[in-house]
Parts: structure tokens; C-alpha cells; sequence
């Protein structure tokens, strides 16, 4: 008897190819979407724009004093009190504290010791009433300020026993408060006594000054040089805290600009580029001169992209030439 032939032969080799034709397609969709389909980076963008600038050099700094009044003991004297802190502004003739001479000091320790001492009811009598004198004899004398301006440092504290000439305090006259900023070197020169300045404090609030000297540079391998600004009213407590002065060196004029956060600058190179964005939304790195800077924006040297180029503020870091991005907003 002959063996029956295999019918699902046919069937089964159907099935393999088709799985065979649908793993290939599959591959083939895979390798295109792979090569064809690039990813598209989500940035935040903004474009170039024609605005009123001015040329400004911008240094960082603190207040500091030009000079100081130090009030000292006019006598030799045990203190009795001191009014004021380091901070406090004072005006002149204000009573900063209380002296007291030193021999009349003397006087009423030596009663309180025979008070101390007493043998008997007659001793402590006397030892009492001496006590009693004294203490109406003590000479209190007040330590007035001569000038006005802010207690910069307190180098006595009450009770303390001080020699005549001795520093109870130091004030920084409100006409010697200056902003030492430190200027890069490469802008020195443009700096001159007169300019206008901004001095912007902690938290953006800005105080008008101007330019009073640059100091001559100790240190040639020093970085900046040392210039002194004067402001018109320069903010209570102001010593010790830092700050920026911005110092206008030129006119106000119009120019195209980016903002500040466009221009991505290499650290090795020092080459500055921005990422302009193109109507397909592809992005192209575009070497840029970067020239006077304010208020978040920063003046395009020409050649320069014209107003109204996309560029990309933020999420540029590390992207690729010609990557294709999309506007996150």
C-alpha cells in the first residue's frame, strides 16, 4: 500500500514565505524611517531685532570707603555706654555714647571698696557716704559725632576701660562712599573720570553714578584695573555689598541684536556663534561679532543676520548643525 501524500505541505511553505515577505518589510520600513526621519529638538526661540543700544563696559564690584573718620577717647575714660552699630548711619551731632572720666570712675571704686572693707557700723557709715559723693561727682562726658556718614566698624563695647587716643569707632563719611569696580583690562582705556554709570545692586535695583578716577594698576599680571564711581545717592548700608556698574563709553544708537542667551561662545576658541533657524525649521550655527550689550540683549557686529531671523535662546547647547528643531512654547 503506497503512502498518502502530504497535503499541508503547500500550505505550510505559503505560510513561511509570507512570514518571511512581512519580516522583510518590516526591516525595510525600519531602515527607512531610520535613515530618512530625523528627530526634531524642541528649543525656545527668538529672533534678531533692530534696538536702541548704547556702548557699555560692565565690571563687577562692592562699596566700599575712600576714607574714615575714627572717633577715639578724648581723655582716658571707662565706657559707659556705645548707641550705635556698625551699619547704622549717623548724623552730625548725634550722641554715640557715654564716657565716664576715669578719676572720677576711680573715686567711686575706691568708696564701693571701703563699703566692701567695713569693720564696724562708723566705717561702713563713711564708706557709704563717701559712696554717695562720688557717685554724684561722676563725670559723664557724650561722645558726639563731629560729621556725619556710616559706623563701619566698633572696636570698643560698654564697660571697657580705654586710654586717651584710643579708637571707639570709625565712621565712613557719606561723601567718601565709593563703588570699586574692576574693569577687564582690555576696556580700561575707554574708562575715563566723568562717564555715566549705572551701579545695579542684589534684587535689580540700579543707582545713577559716575566715573571719579581709575586707580594706577599695582599687580601687571592683575586681570582689571581698579576704577572708583560716586553716586548720586549712593543706598543706605551700602559698604560690603556687591554689585555691577555699568559704564556708558558711547552714544545710544540703533543696531541689530539677540538676546544675551542666543550667543553661545566657545570656551577654547573663543568663537561666538548663534543658532538661526531657517522657515523648514532647520537650525544652522552662524558665526557671529557680538558688540555692545543691555537690558538681556547683545548687538550683531555685520555682517549679521537681518531683523527677523529665528535664532534659538534656549536648548542649543550641543545641537548638531543643521538639526531640524520645533518651537517649544
Amino acid at each position: 500500500m503506497s503512502p498518502r501524500p502530504f497535503r499541508g505541505a503547500p500550505l505550510l511553505a505559503t505560510a513561511c514565505l509570507a512570514l518571511a515577505l512581512d519580516a522583510c518589510a518590516r526591516h525595510a520600513a525600519d531602515d527607512e524611517m531610520s535613515a530618512g526621519a530625523a528627530p526634531v529638538v524642541p528649543v525656545h526661540l527668538g529672533r534678531v531685532e533692530s534696538r536702541t543700544l548704547r556702548d557699555e563696559v560692565v565690571a563687577p564690584g562692592r562699596w566700599r570707603t575712600a576714607q574714615e573718620l575714627v572717633v577715639a577717647a578724648p581723655f582716658g575714660a571707662y565706657v559707659e555706654s556705645l548707641a550705635v552699630e556698625p551699619g547704622d548711619v549717623v548724623a552730625p551731632g548725634r550722641v554715640l555714647g557715654l564716657l565716664v572720666t576715669r578719676e572720677s570712675r576711680a573715686a567711686v571704686l575706691g568708696a564701693e571698696q571701703l563699703v566692701a572693707t567695713a569693720v564696724d557700723a562708723a566705717e561702713r557709715a563713711d564708706g557709704e557716704r563717701a559712696l554717695r559723693q562720688a557717685r554724684r561727682d561722676l563725670v559723664r562726658v557724650p561722645l558726639v559725632a563731629s560729621a556725619g556718614g556710616t559706623v563701619i566698624r566698633r572696636t570698643s563695647a560698654r564697660g571697657a576701660e580705654v586710654p586717651e587716643g584710643a579708637e571707639l569707632l570709625a565712621l565712613a563719611p557719606r561723601q567718601s562712599l565709593v563703588f570699586e569696580a574692576h574693569v577687564p583690562s582690555r576696556d580700561a582705556a575707554r574708562v575715563v573720570p566723568g562717564l555715566a554709570a549705572t551701579i545695579v545692586m542684589e534684587g535689580g535695583h540700579g543707582v545713577a553714578a559716575r566715573v571719579a578716577r581709575r586707580l594706577p594698576q599695582a599687580d601687571p599680571g592683575d586681570q582689571s584695573a581698579l576704577v572708583w564711581l560716586v553716586a548720586d545717592a549712593a543706598p543706605p548700608g551700602a559698604i560690603d555689598r556687591f554689585g555691577a556698574a555699568r559704564i556708558a563709553v558711547g552714544a545710544a544708537r540703533r543696531a541689530l541684536a539677540v538676546p544675551d542667551s542666543a550667543i553661545v561662545e566657545d570656551d577654547l576658541t573663543g568663537v561666538t556663534r548663534i543658532a538661526c533657524v531657517d522657515r523648514g525649521g532647520v537650525a544652522t550655527w552662524t558665526v557671529v561679532r557680538p558688540g555692545a550689550g543691555g537690558d538681556g540683549w547683545r548687538e550683531l557686529l555685520p555682517p549679521a543676520p537681518p531683523a527677523g531671523t529665528a535664532v534659538v535662546v534656549s536648548g542649543q547647547r550641543g545641537l548638531p548643525d543643521s538639526s531640524r528643531v520645533r518651537a517649544d512654547r
